[in-house]
């Protein structure tokens, strides 16, 4: 019992020492900070049906979707603009990300396309925080930004026996998220969630049926984020 009570107490004493510790004008004395962050992804895709295939070719049964778990890295910088203000742009690299179309044809035929993508993005985002609490702030975050794709198959070769679907490389995208504000002595952690939708159609037609069947593709991402600042 002694050396439990004894625990407590250190405990409580660091805990004291942390909150004197750290500088609690951290965001007001700070015009300009950097940060980095570490980001989990779980990437996702909206899609829709070209009717007019559909309605003369009974060969397609239909076509489902495939998530995967993703993983990233960026850079943040961020410009404090008043107490509850901050405008933030983040230099992110978004690897492993992924989403599979399979298309049910009759006979029990599968047909898997994977849609792979290692991204480039630069959003540009504006934070509003609420009062800081001691060592804790909420806020929220949304904004708009470019994304690039370097594992695009616009390119690739595509036939009728191989499923492939190209996606335009460049493509924009808006962000809503929130979040938590962590204020420790030496840095600030931050634990958010935000999702990342594209806003126009990535699709690029070709004539084979793995593109003439859909009428449009909306890649979506959430996405889990730490940041350290």
């Amino acid at each position: 019992m002694k050396r439990i009570l004894i625990v407590i107490l250190l405990l409580t004493t660091a805990r004291s020492a942390i909150a004197q510790m750290n500088d609690p004008l951290y965001d007001l004395n700070q015009k300009i900070h950097f940060g980095f962050s570490v980001i989990g992804t779980y990437g996702k895709m909206k899609f829709t049906r070209n009717q007019d295939f559909f309605n003369v070719n009974d060969t397609l049964e239909n076509i489902t979707t495939t998530n995967f778990p993703g993983l990233g890295v960026g850079g943040i910088i961020n410009f404090h603009l008043n107490e509850f203000w901050d405008l933030r742009t983040l230099a992110i690299v978004q690897v492993m990300s992924q989403r599979n179309l399979t298309y049910h044809f009759k006979g029990g035929i599968e047909k898997t396309a994977m849609l792979q993508s290692t991204y480039f993005e630069v959003p540009v985002l504006i934070k509003y925080k609420s009062i800081r609490h001691k060592n804790f702030r909420f806020y929220v975050i949304g904004g708009v930004g470019y994304r690039y794709n370097f594992s695009s198959d616009k390119e690739t070769e595509k036939s009728a026996t191989r499923p492939v679907i190209g996606l335009n490389p460049s493509t924009f995208h808006y962000d809503v998220g929130f979040g938590f504000d962590l204020y420790y002595p030496y840095f600030k952690f931050s634990p958010e969630i935000k999702l990342s939708n594209d806003m126009f159609n990535a699709l690029v037609s070709d004539s084979f049926i793995y593109t003439k069947t859909l009428g449009s593709l909306y890649p979506k991402l959430i996405q889990l984020s730490v940041h350290f600042e």
